[in-house]
């Protein structure tokens, strides 16, 4: 395949570059909002700009072997998925919360799902465990004034 750096939009590659960026920038923010309208937009956005103005070759990519890999890999990660957010919620948090609404958003936006779920929930644990740590320093520190009764 060639390199990103040949295609173009408009005849620019930095034009191509931008949309690129604002493709994936819109699939992170689908999956951060746990929606996943931005991605589709934007995708059929992708789409349309460079099927009329573009040259970069998504039906040389979109074969049937990459698709179905691609849904099948997606699949294997929404189960996974769906297991571990099972384990987070409580009994009653399930009662409220909408699989449906996010069993798809995992199954076809899987890469960038599964980034932010892996390197956000790890942060967000070492985070809380240097924290736990060090709080009892700020805690003082933060206390210091306090009139205590």
């Amino acid at each position: 395949m060639e390199s990103l750096i040949t295609f173009t939009l408009f005849g620019s590659g930095i034009a191509f570059g931008i949309i690129l960026i604002a493709l994936f920038l819109a699939f992170i923010a689908s999956d951060l909002s746990e929606t996943g309208e931005y991605a589709v937009v934007a995708t059929l956005i992708f789409i349309g700009l460079n099927y009329f103005w573009g040259d970069f070759p998504l039906l040389s990519i979109l074969t049937l072997k990459n698709i179905l890999l691609y849904i099948f890999s997606g699949f294997i990660f929404s189960l996974i998925r769906t297991y571990f957010k099972g384990k987070e919620l409580t009994e009653s948090e399930k009662k409220y919360f909408k699989l449906k609404d996010h069993v798809f958003r995992w199954w076809l936006l899987f890469p960038i799902s599964a980034i932010n779920w892996i390197f956000g929930r790890l942060l967000k644990d070492l985070y809380n465990w240097i924290y736990s740590k060090i709080s009892k320093v700020y805690e003082k520190l933060f206390n210091i004034n306090s009139k205590e009764n």
